[in-house]
């Protein structure tokens, strides 16, 4: 399994990026929005980690759910996959609460689907396939 990207979700868009653009010495690669899950996220290249920042659209995203009741901070992990269709039901059928119906359309031009954070020690879990 190799580390795909780490999601990171802040209350302050704009202060969360100069702090970023300062510590990486650069800006952000990529911008876009998800409005299905009402996110936009940023992605920043930290010597060939990915770093996501998860900035809510409005008050009941899952973002802002997360603000809300954690605070900002580390949101998820993701690993890239080859196949998540079969991932997600090999997890599923081992006993792992997969989150919705199947993989679904996320950032970055990915199939993505989670795991539920109580199953993989307090870390929501993401797994993440290149759409071809």
């Amino acid at each position: 399994m190799i580390l795909e990207h780490i999601g990171i979700a802040v209350n302050d868009i704009e202060a969360s990026l100069t702090h970023f653009r300062i510590l990486f010495g650069a800006s952000p690669y990529k911008t876009e929005e998800v409005t299905s899950e009402g996110v936009r996220t940023h992605f920043f290249n930290a010597g060939g980690t990915k770093i996501e920042l998860l900035e809510s659209l409005h008050d009941d995203s899952p973002i802002a759910r997360f603000l809300e009741k954690r605070g900002p901070g580390l949101h998820h992990l993701a690993f890239h996959t080859t196949d998540a269709d079969a991932d997600f039901k090999r997890l599923q059928e081992a006993g792992y609460r997969v989150l919705g119906d199947g993989p679904k359309r996320g950032a970055d031009n990915k199939d993505i689907f989670f795991v539920h954070p109580s199953d993989t020690a307090g870390v929501l879990t993401e797994f993440c396939m290149a759409v071809r």
